[in-house]
């Protein structure tokens, strides 16, 4: 039986799009393999675990010293990965393990792929682009490709989770659903102006909200008691499994712009406030925010501008549809009916 390994660690963004490419690949009779991390391991709960390598970091943490530390021995096991299991190929799909367990698949003649799922090329895809068969996008523009990789650079688009609800999404009730999302970690400043923002909203305007708001362990009771001393119906979770139902069954989605979540929406076709998180590296929130603007009603907030009056305008104007579309249907549906992980299959099937 033909044999790819899927490698990623660290956050959803990274270990979501292995999930859902892993269950295709299987459908296609692939002996499929996970290599990840300790985090990462927790994303894959659900999969046979004699299908899951953990690579072994001795100091868990994303400090440079650490990283100069783990660098050698992840790329250490790495070798004997390949070796003991002999793939036909390899796709990594980001996170710290990704890029020494590529390059050492690379010293070893292996044929590999790299998945940008940012709307900018990373530090490691860019090192590694001399040594990969392809670099598969999720977005249709990415930028930092030399010009010398784009004949091996092809857009596939980012594998999602799918959620087909079985009743209408219309909603006829008079209360208006908005779903929070602070990436895999939860975000401080959501908690700190959001919740009021929309309180405000409600007393200003005599609108009636429904709230999905992902927070920090340490901030779920102080965010769900702003809400229920204003009446606002609630559900304030650490972590939602079922997020691709929130975003359908939701009016609003406001949220960081990492790539899972802003693909998530594009596919839904859901209103949206972005909140690029600032420290991202190349910037790559703000342009993964511009391309999903591209797709569907959204407004970007930076996080300097950040406030309780920003927010509040700017769900205002969602509301009142007072938001101007960049878009035609047909740029809509050519990215929504792609199938990422079925386009993967069908580019290296040749290849294994």
């Amino acid at each position: 039986m033909k044999r790819v390994i899927l490698t990623g660690g660290g956050t959803g963004g990274h270990c979501l799009p292995i999930q859902v490419t892993f269950k295709i690949f299987n459908k296609r009779k692939i002996d499929c393999y996970i290599v990840t991390d300790k985090r990462g391991k927790n994303f894959f709960s659900k999969i046979n675990s004699e299908k899951i390598i953990i690579i072994w970091q001795p100091i868990e943490s994303n400090n440079r010293v650490s990283q100069l530390i783990n660098f050698p021995i992840i790329l250490l096991q790495s070798f004997v990965i390949f070796f003991k299991l002999n793939p036909s190929f390899t796709i990594g799909f980001g996170g710290y393990i990704t890029f020494p367990f590529l390059l050492s698949g690379s010293f070893l003649k292996y044929k590999i792929a790299a998945h940008e799922a940012n709307a900018v090329l990373g530090k490691s895809n860019k090192l590694l682009m001399s040594r990969i068969k392809y670099l598969f996008t999720a977005f249709i523009k990415t930028r930092n490709i030399h010009k010398k990789f784009l004949s091996k650079t092809i857009h596939v688009g980012m594998p999602i989770r799918l959620y087909k609800s079985s009743k209408t999404n219309k909603n006829n009730s008079k209360i208006y659903r908005i779903c929070v999302i602070g990436g895999s970690q939860g975000a401080k400043s959501f908690s700190d102006f959001i919740p009021h923002a929309i309180i405000k909203l409600q007393n200003d305007n005599k609108f009636r909200f429904s709230v999905d708001h992902q927070v920090r362990k340490e901030e779920l009771n102080y965010v769900r008691n702003i809400y229920k001393s204003s009446g606002i119906e609630n559900n304030v979770k650490e972590f939602f499994s079922d997020m691709p139902r929130r975003i359908l069954e939701s009016d609003l989605i406001i949220s960081r712009a990492g790539s899972s979540t802003v693909n998530e929406i594009i596919h839904y076709g859901k209103p949206s406030i972005l909140i690029p998180y600032p420290y991202a590296a190349d910037n790559h929130q703000y342009y993964n925010a511009l391309e999903l603007q591209k797709l569907v009603i959204s407004q970007i907030i930076l996080h300097k501008n950040l406030s309780v009056k920003k927010i509040y305008v700017e769900i205002l104007k969602i509301i009142k549809n007072k938001i101007k579309r960049k878009y035609t249907n047909t740029q809509v549906s050519k990215v929504r009916n792609l199938s990422p992980s079925e386009k993967m299959f069908n580019l290296i099937r040749n290849e294994i």
